[in-house]
């Protein structure tokens, strides 16, 4: 890794005109891992341009460093980039218009925690041990020298707060608590940062948490629950403030696998994955053309309601009576 880590330094210095973008519908390991790079940049005197995906940018992440220099795709325009690097994002279907912009194989850095879908880069920097993408651009900053100071300290820390779930879920290491102290010895407040990006909702979306939990199904014995909003629920929200609802999914006894589904426009259906643990929801994501983690993926689905909640708990089934004959 070490060697790697060289490589992705020493390709960062000597190149220029830099692409920066990540994941369609980005989080707040997105948002992190792609202003800490531009951080790095930044120090090194490297023209660069932050362009994401997504049509609008969540506001949550604005006391960042570098948060103003974020464009989405539709107002950055075209402009032939020299160099790349992606973050958080596995495939290239997945970074969307962006990766129109993106130079050859031999210009790209990926850094991600995924599993590998893509080989679309020269220099890859992917571990799904990791427990987010900021921890392993924390180690690009390590072995770069650049000086930790407030601001690359705070972004970091906004990363892996929020891909661990407060330092709660499953991939939460021991390395993210060594970073994570490493990181509190600058001005990092936790509890403010965690207000910002987890305790900050409108009313409206409290309102809509609750109408999302009131209508909750279960299938397959209460093994399986789901929670769906409809199109006119979703018209009244901002999309982000209402994720928490994929966790609430599967934070109920007996649960294995929850799914919040969204529908986003007409018969077009976004699904979260959640899984307990036994569940690898990444296997059941892929069928459905998405993927993610083991425990926490994605996919998007086109089609009738009904059917897609016969087709995907039909496939649940199958993967756990799989497991039921391996015990």
């Amino acid at each position: 890794m070490v060697r790697l880590l060289d490589e992705i330094i020493q390709f960062l210095q000597n190149r220029n005109n830099f692409l920066i973008t990540c994941h369609m519908n980005a989080d707040g390991d997105a948002y992190a891992s792609v202003l800490a790079i531009a951080y790095l940049l930044d120090k090194w005197q490297k023209k660069y341009r932050i362009i994401l995906p997504d049509d609008q940018i969540e506001t949550k992440y604005n006391f960042l460093w570098g948060f103003e220099k974020i464009e989405t795709f539709k107002s950055a325009g075209e402009e032939q980039f020299d160099a790349a690097v992606v973050l958080d994002v596995p495939s290239l279907k997945r970074i969307g218009d962006p990766a129109k912009l993106l130079p050859g194989r031999d210009f790209c850095v990926k850094i991600d925690h995924h599993p590998v879908e893509d080989d679309f880069a020269a220099y890859s920097l992917v571990s799904n041990q990791a427990s987010s993408t900021s921890q392993l651009v924390y180690e690009v900053v390590e072995r770069s020298e650049i000086a930790l100071d407030d601001a690359l300290a705070n972004i970091l820390f906004t990363g892996i707060l929020y891909d661990t779930g407060r330092f709660s879920f499953s991939n939460t290491s021991r390395r993210d608590f060594e970073i994570a102290a490493n990181l509190l010895k600058y001005n990092v407040k936790p509890h403010e940062i965690a207000n910002r990006i987890f305790f900050n909702n409108s009313f409206q979306s409290m309102k809509t948490i609750g109408y999302g939990l009131a209508h909750m199904q279960s299938y397959l014995d209460e093994k399986v629950a789901v929670i769906f909003l409809p199109l006119d629920v979703m018209k009244a929200n901002n999309h982000s403030e209402i994720e928490e609802l994929a966790n609430y999914s599967v934070a109920m006894r007996n649960v294995e696998v929850g799914l919040f589904i969204r529908e986003v426009k007409p018969n077009y259906f976004k699904v979260s994955f959640r899984s307990k643990g036994r569940v690898d929801v990444n296997k059941i994501a892929k069928v459905f053309g998405g993927g993610g983690h083991r425990h926490a993926a994605g996919s998007r689905i086109t089609g009738n309601y009904r059917e897609l909640i016969e087709r995907v708990v039909r496939e649940i089934a199958r993967q756990i009576a799989e497991l039921d004959k391996l015990q």
